[in-house]
């Protein structure tokens, strides 16, 4: 797929099987530099031993357990942001060896100027930009919750992961409102407990309650609370969940709502117990009938009510995005396996724009020794 637009452009973009002899997750990218040096480049993948013939760079975009960083930060030519390396150093409880930069930086990859730009998905996440022998530039965005910052590219390789355009949980807007009223209609009656996952939706939903006013403890569990320690300033009263039992202490607390929330009459100052934690998804089900249970995400498949809340940018606002980069040619690469990664693709393409998927592509090169 579009294999001749790709290598008239200068860029080869292709898969690797695994030891196993299954495909590695996400992609390769050859190229030649300005000095004219043969290099690849690995996005978002796991390792490949010495005698593999292992890419010049192992290219991080977040710290998410589905961009395989944890496979790559033990690598010596792997590159992220100090953030992301801190967060896998938290989340895996390993010493990434390889470089980092700070977002917004332009870093030297194998004598490569790489700028990196903030997509403002987790902590540290972020896109890299580079340009090839021809002049041409390539844009790898992982995750993305705002483009604003991105530049225009000639190969864009992206997510699609609310890129389904027929389904209706690819459309949505967060919704703090509805977070807000979830606290507001427990507040000193009962436990809350709101799932989300443990690095990027858990710091996001600390902040916003912080926002909103919520200035009483939240309870969550030890990696959790390493990364909000970390990643969020102010974070306020944080306790660690009793590990054997699924109860945090109602405590006394002081609420103040803020003016830009509709419902803010409704509490103006009050003392009263309430309890709040944030727990992985799957955590939920251990909280009994007292507890109000929520799930923080846009997904609909939780058995669990649900406030739309997101690190993503919906259908609309990927589409949006690819027409202002105005790609040549855009490889959407994540999630891998998904059927999304084809839908988004083929609505890029409705809507004017060459594209493909990662299942599309038919370059795999075998297990080498």
């Amino acid at each position: 797929m579009y294999s001749k637009e790709l290598a008239e452009l200068g860029f080869v973009v292709f898969r690797r099987q695994n030891s196993t002899g299954g495909v590695k997750p996400h992609v390769f990218i050859r190229f030649k530099s300005k000095d004219g040096r043969l290099l690849t480049f690995a996005v978002d993948t796991t390792r490949l031993s010495s005698s593999q013939n292992p890419p010049d760079a192992y290219l991080i975009t977040h710290a998410h357990s589905d961009h395989y960083g944890k496979s790559a930060m033990l690598s010596e030519s792997s590159w992220c942001s100090e953030e992301t390396a801190r967060a896998l150093e938290i989340r895996y409880e390993k010493t990434h060896v390889g470089n980092t930069f700070q977002t917004g930086e332009t870093a030297d990859i194998c004598g490569v100027s790489v700028q990196t730009f903030d997509v403002c998905h987790t902590p540290g996440s972020c896109a890299f930009y580079w340009e090839n022998e021809l002049g041409n530039s390539i844009l790898v965005t992982g995750d993305v919750k705002d483009a604003g910052a991105l530049p225009k590219c000639d190969v864009l390789l992206t997510e699609a992961s609310y890129g389904d355009p027929s389904d209706l949980s690819c459309y949505f807007k967060d919704d703090i409102d509805g977070l807000h009223h979830a606290v507001l209609s427990h507040v000193g009656k009962r436990k809350i407990a709101f799932g989300a996952y443990e690095f990027g939706k858990s710091q996001k939903a600390v902040f916003v309650l912080r926002e909103m006013g919520y200035n009483g403890p939240i309870a969550m569990n030890g990696k959790t609370l390493s990364l909000t320690e970390k990643f969020v300033r102010n974070a306020g009263d944080l306790v660690e969940l009793d590990k054997n039992s699924d109860s945090f202490n109602a405590t006394s607390f002081s609420f103040f709502s803020a003016q830009s929330v509709s419902s803010a009459e409704v509490c103006t100052k009050t003392e009263q117990p309430c309890s709040i934690c944030i727990v992985p998804i799957n955590d939920l089900v251990s909280f009994g009938a007292d507890t109000q249970k929520y799930v923080l995400t846009c997904r609909s498949d939780y058995p669990f009510e649900n406030i739309r809340l997101s690190d993503h940018l919906d259908v609309d606002g990927l589409t949006e995005m690819v027409r202002q980069i105005s790609p040549k040619v855009t490889v959407v690469y994540h999630p891998n396996k998904s059927p999304r990664t084809e839908k988004f693709a083929r609505h890029l393409e409705k809507n004017g724009f060459k594209a493909f998927s990662i299942n599309q592509i038919q370059n795999i090169i075998g297990n080498q020794k």
